[in-house]
Formats: C-alpha cells, sequence, structure tokens
C-alpha cells in the first residue's frame, strides 16, 4: 500500500468560497486535461467552438496587428488571430501543459514564426503599456478569480483604440432555456467530460463556476467601469455563449457605448 499522503479534492462549490485557492485548482485541472481538451471541446458544442473563435477574431483583428490571447489554453483562439490578418500572437496560459500543446500545435508553417506561446497571469502580464492591438480570452474569463484585475491589465497593455473580444459561458438569467441548459451542464456536461478526459472533477467544476460568473450584463457593466467602450454583446448557441466586443477609447474615435444585443 502507497505511504503517500491523499490529498483531497475540493468540491465545486467549496473552491468558491472565500479561503480557497481556485487558481491553483484551476491551474492543476488544466494542465492533467490539456492532451484531450479540444476534442471535448469539439464534442460539447458539436463543433461550434472553432467558428465561434473566427467571429471573435474577426471583429477585433486589423492586418498587422499585434494581438494578447490570454488564457490561450491549446491556441486555437490565437491562430484564428493569425487567419484573420494579426502579424503576430502572443499566447499566454497558467497551464504549463496547455502551453506546451499550443506550442506542438502551431510547429510548421508560417503560423510557428508568427506566434509565441508561454507561462503567463492574465492579472499580471509581462507587456509593457500600450504594446498590444488587441487582447482575447475564449472560455477563460469566469475561471480567473481577481476578473477586475485582468480587465485592468487588458485595459494597460491595449494601445488606445485597442479592441477586446471576450467569448464565454455567462450565467443564464431567468427565462424558458434556463431550466434546460442548467439540466445539459449539470448532468450530460460532466459525463461527457468524464467519459473523454477520465477527468472526474474537472466538468463537475465548469457547470459550478457557470453559476458563480457573471451574467452578460454584469460583464458588460464590468467593462465599462473599467473603462471600455463595449460596442457588441452577441448571443450564441440559445443564448448559453456570450461574446463581448469592446474598445480601449482612443481620443480621435469613440463609439457609440451602448452594448449592442444581437441573437443570430
Amino acid at each position: 500500500m502507497s505511504n503517500k499522503p491523499h490529498r483531497e479534492t475540493p468540491s465545486p462549490e467549496a473552491l468558491f468560497e472565500a479561503d480557497s485557492d481556485r487558481a491553483a485548482y484551476v491551474r492543476q485541472m488544466f494542465g492533467e486535461i490539456a492532451d484531450r481538451y479540444d476534442r471535448v471541446n469539439r464534442i460539447m458544442t458539436v463543433g461550434q467552438d472553432q467558428s465561434w473563435r473566427r467571429l471573435a477574431a474577426s471583429q477585433i483583428v486589423r492586418s498587422g496587428d499585434t494581438v494578447l490571447d490570454a488564457g490561450t489554453g491549446t491556441g486555437d483562439l490565437a491562430f484564428a488571430c493569425l487567419e484573420a490578418g494579426a502579424s503576430r500572437v502572443l499566447g499566454l496560459d497558467v497551464a504549463g501543459p496547455m502551453v506546451q500543446r499550443a506550442r506542438e500545435k502551431s510547429q510548421g508553417g508560417w503560423m510557428r514564426e508568427a506566434s509565441g506561446f508561454g507561462l503567463g497571469d492574465a492579472t499580471r502580464l509581462p507587456l509593457p503599456d500600450a504594446s498590444v492591438d488587441a487582447w482575447c480570452s475564449a472560455f477563460v474569463v469566469r475561471n480567473i478569480p481577481d476578473l477586475p484585475a485582468a480587465f485592468s491589465e487588458a485595459y494597460r497593455a491595449l494601445k488606445p483604440g485597442g479592441r477586446l473580444a471576450v467569448l464565454e459561458i455567462p450565467r443564464m438569467e431567468p427565462g424558458l432555456l434556463r431550466p434546460f441548459a442548467r439540466m445539459h451542464f449539470r448532468h450530460v456536461v460532466p459525463r461527457i467530460g468524464r467519459m473523454v478526459t477520465g477527468h472526474s472533477s474537472a466538468y463537475r467544476y465548469l457547470p459550478v463556476s457557470v453559476d458563480h460568473f457573471l451574467a452578460p450584463r454584469e460583464l458588460t457593466e464590468l467593462l465599462r467601469d473599467t473603462g471600455f467602450l463595449v460596442t457588441q454583446v452577441r448571443m450564441l448557441m440559445f443564448r448559453t455563449v456570450a461574446m463581448h466586443i469592446a474598445m480601449k477609447p482612443d481620443t480621435e474615435l469613440r463609439p457609440d457605448y451602448e452594448a449592442a444585443s444581437t441573437t443570430p
């Protein structure tokens, strides 16, 4: 019998208590599922997650841009930004195995030269002020315990007129679809995740993290409080995914401050 001490995995709800180390759990958990993360995403979204990343990239990337992908995971959003015309993309993540997977996927061809992946924390970016044209993240920000700090860092690192895109699963507000969405996230998602990754807690954490996250209107307000001009909020996949597009104010260009909301 092993003499190694058994470390209890905290319950998903306990991770949102004031004295928990949720950041450490998230870092370890994503590292453990890195090799099967892409497969789970394709299955759970019926292949739609890649089209959402391309949509987000198309809204913020201009030809020749330098882009930061915060919480890059295996690099799919970073690659979408390159395909949209960025000349350079930096992908940062707290989980080493995710970064390694992104590097492996970038090998060969022009993407290797145009992308760089490394360890980094969205709340403490290793970048000078006003150094990137666009900041983006996909299914990351609800895992950041200090989200105001992350958005403040995004604002600092962006050039005036720089653009931000956030793809995320928001907390659903009361409505006809909410009971069905909650049933899907609480019962279907954990089973699929466990079958594909073999990880027992990662996909039990996901629905709890959604319940503890912000609704789309609340995320819009947080971005505004940080100083961003929110230009678009688009709901996807039966309103279970939200895309927020915002801009750091520029003295020469100030879009309508009100967020537009559309449902394709």
